[in-house]
């Protein structure tokens, strides 16, 4: 699964490596932010079972902290990321590769961002329509269709998944064969004349590590419960998950992904016994002292945070204690080394998640006490990783509301006095999702003051978000932290200051900066990381006199693939219906960049509108086109053919403490987090 270009994320000396997957991969951050494997623990992933063929131009990416391979570059989980094709660069969701500077603000954004953009909400609710040389030009009026660009039931039953089986069929290429069953997996239905769970268990057995492991996972994307069994048989590497797999022991990697699928599907039903089910058998993961791959037991933690016990249910309120018994009384509270503190950090966010879904006072409470008193090293519970204290104030960022204003002022006072840099800026997020006056004062008085490179930006992202909770509740906009942030963009200079300022303006809908966001996007068009920010700050406050500039963008950045990836979510965004047959016709243009075709590919399924269908299908199956063109056309299929309208992994990568990553969750290449 290859990333895509991930837009707007780089700094002007940075580069698009060459190494881009076939599943469509998201590449949310560099290597180092996977740490060292504690010592005599196993945390790298495997390669694939035979030798590989080296692939050309595939680039050694930097050493930025010693990956848990030991190496000077990322585990390459079988030569590539997952089900991508190869030859491309790492990216995340749009943007463009990043440097090792890992307090930025982007990384943060790129996890979150999509509840916020709602892309194909946008396309499919609310689409405007233009007719040929009467295109909006930012006068004039704008007609609304009744008719959604959503794929109807029938284009993805008798068009889409007969083409992917098809292809699937026909091929045990690498990239294609993992492309098209993330593909099936994100429709997530059968065919009357086949099932798709059937097509996966059939690739359970592949020699190919990668393709086992994403068939595994594609068996959870597709959130089917027929699923279940096998999931955890795999999960657990039982008799059974060994039968499936063909193998005498079934390999970290596959197990732990099949964990995220046990998650994915528990997520998506009501059965509250299923639930249980998921719950009984993870929780003896999480416990298991003789696990030594961390992996694994990220993954089970990750996958109970997706349970979503129902609050209104004796069963789910029953489910959530047996869920913090496990998770925070008999595993976060223990005292461990620094190597399973990794493993640890990642229960405060799991955790909130929980609480939110199914909300309960006295646990709550008990969750925020705890964290508080690990933030202010008061803990008896002696710990070193600051991964702990990034995902406290993370979690603490859920937990608390506005009237808890002693977890914001200790939230503040970290961010005054602490000494781990990122979860200073942790906690200044953390008052943003809190909200309240109180919060938004203390945010505006450190925009005012904070350095402008670094810390105005977290700032003005923190006040961003602020804001938009309070619109998206029904409330104004605010005037003051509009004014505030407006005047902050007319004084500083650093590019990721511009863009992180115009994106909290975006998020605020601060409509009155509008004009000075579109001439400094006229100025910075040739700066790929700040343009693709300004073009989506100006989609969020659907300033729709920015749709020519942006179009224009688009239309010339061939060979700018974080730019057009960016700009293209930007006019789905504002309602361009134009967007995807402009990006279909580029598809079939050139394919010789990769990064180019990643980019088009990725940013046609975040739009998902289904009159690129057709000509989707005949690339898939058109057997003179390259492999990694064939793959990319699944990859955009099955982001239009999606069920879901946010990515299938935003569930997991909410609000996670990205700095406490292992290989399977974001490593640069195969993780969860890198698949679009």
């Amino acid at each position: 699964m290859k990333t895509l270009i991930w837009g707007g994320l780089a700094v002007a000396t940075l580069s698009i490596a060459a190494d881009l997957p076939a599943h469509g991969g998201v590449y949310r951050g560099p290597g180092d932010t996977v740490p060292s494997p504690p010592s005599g623990g196993r945390g790298s992933t495997p390669g694939p079972d035979g030798p590989e063929t080296p692939v050309p131009g595939q680039p050694s990416f930097p050493d930025t902290g010693g990956p848990s391979t030991g190496g000077g570059g990322p585990p390459t989980g079988g030569g590539g990321r997952r089900g991508q094709p190869r030859g491309s660069s790492p990216t995340t969701g749009g943007g463009m590769e990043v440097g090792d500077d890992l307090t930025r603000w982007e990384f943060w954004w790129e996890f979150n961002k999509d509840p916020f953009i709602q892309l194909k909400r946008a396309i499919h609710a609310n689409v405007a329509t233009t007719g040929g040389d009467e295109y909006f030009m930012g006068f004039g009026k704008v007609a609304e269709s009744k008719n959604s660009l959503r794929p109807s039931e029938s284009q993805i039953v008798d068009e889409i998944l007969p083409r992917l089986k098809e292809a699937l069929d026909a091929t045990d290429q690498r990239d294609i064969t993992s492309a098209c069953m993330v593909a099936m997996g994100k429709i997530g239905r059968d065919h009357r004349d086949f099932g798709i769970l059937d097509m996966f268990r059939t690739r359970l057995t592949s020699r190919d590590l990668e393709v086992r492991q994403t068939a595994a996972l594609s068996m959870g994307i597709s959130q089917m419960t027929e699923s279940i069994d096998d999931l955890i048989a795999i999960a657990m590497d039982t008799k059974r998950g060994r039968e499936l797999c063909a193998r005498t022991e079934i390999d970290d990697p596959t197990r732990s992904f099949a964990a995220y699928g046990c998650g994915l599907v528990a997520w998506a039903t009501s059965d509250a016994e299923l639930k249980g089910k998921v719950f009984e058998q993870l929780s003896r993961i999480v416990a298991d002292r003789s696990i030594s791959d961390r992996n694994i037991r990220v993954a089970a933690i990750q996958a109970i945070g997706l349970l979503r016990p129902d609050p209104n249910d004796a069963r789910g309120r029953e489910l959530l204690r047996r869920c913090y018994e496990s998770l925070v009384d008999q595993y976060w509270r223990r005292e461990v080394g620094p190597g399973e503190q990794l493993i640890q950090a990642h229960v405060p966010t799991a955790m909130s998640k929980l609480l939110l879904a199914c909300p309960d006072a006295d646990l709550r409470k008990d969750l925020q006490d705890d964290l508080l008193r690990t933030l202010a090293g008061k803990s008896r519970i002696q710990r070193s990783k600051q991964q702990i204290h990034q995902s406290c104030a993370l979690a603490l960022g859920q937990l608390a509301t506005p009237s808890d204003a002693h977890v914001s002022k200790a939230l503040l006072d970290y961010y005054k006095k602490g000494k781990d840099q990122q979860t200073r800026y942790f906690c200044l997020m953390a008052l943003g999702q809190i909200g309240g006056d109180q919060n938004r004062d203390a945010l505006l008085e450190v925009l005012q003051k904070g350095g402008k490179a670094i810390v105005k930006p977290w700032a003005a992202i923190a006040l961003g978000v602020l804001c938009f909770d309070r619109l998206e509740a029904g409330g104004p906009v605010d005037p003051l932290v509009g004014r505030a942030m407006h005047a902050r963009l007319r004084e500083v200079k650093a590019p990721q200051a511009i863009a992180g300022l115009a994106i909290g303006l975006g998020l605020a809908r601060y409509q009155d900066s509008a004009d000075e966001i579109r001439a400094l996007l006229e100025k910075h068009q040739n700066k790929d990381d700040v343009a693709g920010y300004l073009c989506i700050a100006l989609a969020l406050m659907d300033d729709r006199r920015a749709i020519p500039a942006i179009r224009q963008l688009v239309e010339t950045s061939d060979r700018r693939p974080a730019r057009l990836t960016q700009a293209s979510v930007a006019l789905g965004k504002l309602g361009d219906i134009r967007v995807a047959e402009l990006l279909t016709e580029k598809l079939t243009e050139d394919s010789t960049i990769l990064a180019r075709m990643s980019a088009i590919a990725s940013a046609l399924g975040l739009i998902g509108d289904s009159r690129s269908v057709k000509p989707l299908g005949d690339m898939l199956l058109d057997d003179s086109l390259s492999d990694l063109t064939r793959a990319f056309a699944a990859v955009a299929l099955g982001g239009v053919a999606d069920k879901e309208d946010l990515p299938w992994n935003s569930k997991i990568g909410q609000n996670i403490n990205y700095r406490a990553a292992v290989e399977t969750l974001t490593n640069q290449q195969s993780g969860i987090l890198d698949i679009l």
